[in-house]
């Protein structure tokens, strides 16, 4: 145990500061002597399908195989199907993958063990416009088909004006 001259109120006797200096040097042995108990994860290498760890010390703890997903595309999702986990189905104007073993049901039913991964965008009609009818004011990104002098073009309003989609030409 450390002796503090403020705590015994009078200077240290030469036997209390050697006895400070043994405590103190034997503490740094016990640390020394113990050293690599607290080595923690110093790197985490990633080649390929491995990871090795190595310590903070050095000490290599091993490489260890990378576990790879394995998705399985199925197609449109059926009913009275049976799927695995990490089946792949498309759905409803979406991609999903299954988190569970399942014999599937209705959709509304089985909505449960499936996570959507990708949504498509909900097809809309495309209104068909010559140039007179063109609304000045459109949402952004509003898609219409021309028919004009060149014949029928996909356009688009930028949220300024009308432009053809495959020339980027303004109308």
């Amino acid at each position: 145990m450390i002796t503090y001259r403020t705590e015994k109120g009078a200077p240290l006797s030469i036997d209390e500061m050697d006895g400070n200096f043994r405590d103190i040097e034997s503490r740094l042995k016990i640390l020394e002597a113990h050293l690599e108990s607290g080595e923690g994860i110093g790197k985490i290498l990633v080649q390929g399908a491995a990871m090795n760890i190595v310590g903070t010390f050095g000490t290599d703890f091993g490489v260890f195989p990378l576990p790879k997903a394995s998705l399985k595309p199925r197609g449109l999702w059926v009913a009275q199907t049976p799927y695995q986990e990490l089946d792949l189905v498309v759905q409803n104007h979406g991609v999903y993958c299954c988190s569970q073993d399942h014999l599937s049901t209705l959709w509304e039913q089985d909505v449960h063990a499936w996570q959507e991964i990708l949504t498509f965008p909900t097809p809309t009609p495309l209104i068909l416009y010559e140039r007179a009818t063109l609304p000045v004011q459109e949402e952004r990104g509003k898609q219409a088909l021309l028919i004009d002098e060149h014949g029928i073009t996909l356009i688009f309003f930028d949220g300024k004006k009308w432009q053809r989609l495959m020339k980027g030409e303004d109308l």
